[in-house]
Parts: structure tokens; C-alpha cells; sequence
């Protein structure tokens, strides 16, 4: 008999039989919620590709129009930090790869994805973050930051998009 062990046996078209046979409703109300979390995990390991790899456009395409991103550290809103709409996200980003940024490859190791809330339109996400620099001249990648990003999504025409952005950096004051 057929089995998914059989090496005779297509593994894609194994998964489509097993998909096909789903009742309907479970389909529309069981699936839809799995595949917006795959969704939404997928949009954020991109954030971290691409503000990686200094493509400022892109990183800036996981916002929506009036996206939002900030960074509070010791309970307060850090001065300067909160940038608002997808335009301002691209303009900061840019500067941020071209200026500061220009010398050293970053790495956002992100972690511990969790869904704090989850609707058929809007979602929250928490993850951990360890943040990496390392220019030319180190020998290896030295912590920048740590903290936990707590993410706002929207569902949009073009998929999942980050409506607002908070990084609740470490510090070591406990807050």
C-alpha cells in the first residue's frame, strides 16, 4: 500500500491528496488562520533581510501607507526615533544604510515569534531580537542591540504589511 514513506510516492503530491480531501469548512475556517501566520512569519524574516541586505525600498514595502515604526528604551519613547509613513520609513532607512550603516554588514537574528492577537485583517506579533554589527576590520560580529520587536499587521491588497513597529530595546535598568 501507498504511504508517505514510500520513495515511490511524490511527497508534493502526497500533501495534495491529503489537502483535497479537507472538508470545505474546515478549510475556510481552520486553514485561513495557519496560512495568515505563515504569512505574516514570512513578512517578518523578510524585515530582517532586507533591512540586512540595505534594501531600503524593499524594507520599506513591508509598511503600510501610514506605517509606523519606534524604539523605547527604560519604559520611554527614545527622542527621535519614531518614523511615520511608508515614504519617511524608505527616507530613513536610506539614510540609515548609506550614512551610519554604510561600513558594516547587520544581522537581526529574530526569535520566539508569538501572536498576541490574530483577526481575518489585523494582527499582533512579539519577537525577540539580537542585533549584530561587524565592519571590515573586526574579526567577529559584536551585539549591537537586544531587544523585542512587537509588531502591529494589517492584512492589505498586497498581503500582510507592518502597520506599526515598536522595538522595546534591553537595558540594563530591568525596564
Amino acid at each position: 500500500m501507498a504511504s508517505p514513506t514510500n520513495p515511490s510516492i511524490n511527497p508534493l503530491a502526497f500533501l495534495l491528496l491529503i489537502v483535497l480531501q479537507i472538508p470545505t469548512s474546515l478549510a475556510a475556517d481552520g486553514l485561513t488562520p495557519m496560512f495568515d501566520r505563515l504569512a505574516i512569519a514570512d513578512a517578518l524574516a523578510q524585515y530582517s533581510y532586507r533591512w540586512d541586505s540595505k534594501d531600503s525600498a524593499g524594507f520599506a514595502n513591508l509598511f503600510t501607507n501610514d506605517g509606523e515604526m519606534a524604539r523605547w528604551q527604560e519604559g520611554a519613547l527614545v527622542e527621535n526615533s519614531r518614523v511615520i509613513g511608508k515614504q519617511a520609513i524608505f527616507e530613513y532607512a536610506k539614510r540609515s544604510h548609506e550614512g551610519r550603516l554604510a561600513d558594516r554588514q547587520t544581522r537581526h537574528h529574530f526569535s520566539g515569534l508569538v501572536f498576541l492577537e490574530l483577526s481575518e485583517e489585523m494582527a499582533v506579533t512579539e519577537n525577540m531580537a539580537l542585533i549584530t554589527h561587524q565592519r571590515a576590520e573586526d574579526s567577529a560580529a559584536f551585539i549591537s542591540a537586544s531587544g523585542i520587536y512587537r509588531n502591529s499587521w494589517r492584512k492589505t491588497a498586497d498581503g500582510w504589511r507592518i502597520s506599526k513597529r515598536i522595538l522595546f530595546s534591553d537595558s540594563f535598568t530591568g525596564n
